[in-house]
């Protein structure tokens, strides 16, 4: 995932979530619900791959299975881009997801991302 997000490549880095109706990620207060809106988020966001934001993970994910087909994973990560005006923004986040293992494999079906400023 964080490959195909540093080279901004929308339909990679969405290809991790469930592809249906029922997925979510949170974003800065605002529930984005279902595979299609995700992805459009994530074009806008990216700026359909022509932003220069790079990911960087800080420390080691956590994981944590909780039954055989179900596990959550936390992240704290920091983000480097360049503002329209030209100057450079830095960020701190934190992801947290909800992956279920289902016939085509490992699936985000909740995520959400959260500042840490």
């Amino acid at each position: 995932m964080g490959a195909a997000a540093n080279a901004h490549d929308v339909d990679r880095h969405v290809g991790f979530y469930a592809h249906d109706a029922s997925t979510v990620l949170i974003f800065d207060g605002e529930a984005i619900i279902g595979w299609d809106a995700i992805r459009s988020k994530q074009r806008d966001w990216w700026a359909d791959g022509k932003t220069d934001v790079i990911y960087t993970l800080q420390g080691r994910p956590e994981v944590r299975v909780f039954e055989p087909d179900l596990a959550l994973t936390t992240m704290f990560m920091k983000s480097r881009r360049t503002t329209q005006s030209g100057a450079v923004k830095e960020g701190r986040f934190a992801v947290s997801a909800v992956w279920r293992k289902r016939p085509e494999g490992w699936k985000v079906i909740c995520s959400h991302e959260s500042s840490t400023h």
